[in-house]
């Protein structure tokens, strides 16, 4: 029977069996009504490919349980041949996508010494490191440059960083007495002493920041990383474990599911189950 000879009472009644997702009573060739879970009436079938498809799309336990009555799908596990070209293609995404953050760090650094060089336009920074053990940098501007451009980079990321640290203490009521921990260090108070005494006290805190910013910004990759690998892994992986945790078709006799152990731990692990 063709949609196109299907009373719209007939579907609304239940009468005929239609896709719950797509609306429609017929697919493509291979692709039967099922019903996989406890829902009944003009809820209870779907088109496989549309439950597959919905399965690698929705995130949470879409995966392995119907987002409509909750009821979990029975699973049954499917052998797959190794698919060497699925691993290649992740790791090019992951790589891209590292490579990228890596080039906008690299700008903003670069951006960082270019205003730097805009700053010192005669040299006179640059070259008061000729007598120093760096005379040999300061000899070439754009490895100086880019270089002032790293540490004030780490120096800006440490400084944000015990910010956004501090405030983050500060709404925790478990550090109530703890509000002036970022606060009140008496800064202000070298401004009488001597110059050489407020331009050390600058080295100290650019130091400070700069190795704030480092952790800050080790931390900051690790996450990035972490997170570039998870978006690509659930892009790349849940449409084929579609094809390899295939849901039965129950028939409207829906029993509590079981699955293998390392089965239900794989899918744990991965946040489907």
């Amino acid at each position: 029977m063709n949609s196109s000879d299907i009373n719209d009472e007939d579907v609304e009644g239940g009468s005929i069996a239609t896709c719950r997702i797509c609306l429609e009573c017929d697919g493509e060739e291979d692709d039967d009504l099922i019903s996989p879970c406890m829902c009944k009436g003009t809820q209870q079938f779907v088109h496989r490919s549309c439950l597959d498809h919905w399965r690698s799309v929705k995130e949470g336990h879409a995966f392995s349980h119907c987002t409509t009555c909750k009821a979990q799908f029975h699973l049954r596990v499917v052998e797959l041949e190794e698919n060497s070209w699925r691993k290649i293609k992740f790791r090019l995404f992951v790589a891209r996508d590292v490579c990228l953050v890596f080039l906008a760090v690299q700008t903003v650094i670069g951006v960082m010494g270019g205003l730097a060089y805009l700053a010192d336009k005669d040299g006179s920074f640059r070259d008061s490191f000729n007598d120093s053990w760096d005379r040999i940098l300061s000899r070439h501007p754009i490895p100086f440059y880019y270089c002032i451009g790293v540490l004030v980079f780490f120096v800006l990321l440490g400084f944000f960083g015990i910010i956004l640290h501090c405030s983050s203490l500060n709404n925790d009521p478990r550090m109530a007495g703890c509000h002036n921990c970022c606060y009140g260090w008496g800064v202000l108070d070298c401004f009488p002493a001597s110059m050489e005494a407020c331009f050390a006290l600058v080295i100290v805190f650019v130091v400070i920041f700069a190795i704030l910013g480092i952790a800050y910004g080790f931390l900051a990759a690790t996450m990035a990383i972490q997170r570039i690998w998870q978006r690509h892994y659930h892009i790349l992986t849940k449409r084929e474990l579609t094809q390899e945790y295939v849901v039965e078709d129950l028939q409207g006799c829906y029993t509590p599911p079981k699955l293998e152990p390392e089965h239900m731990e794989r899918l744990k692990m991965l946040k489907l189950l």
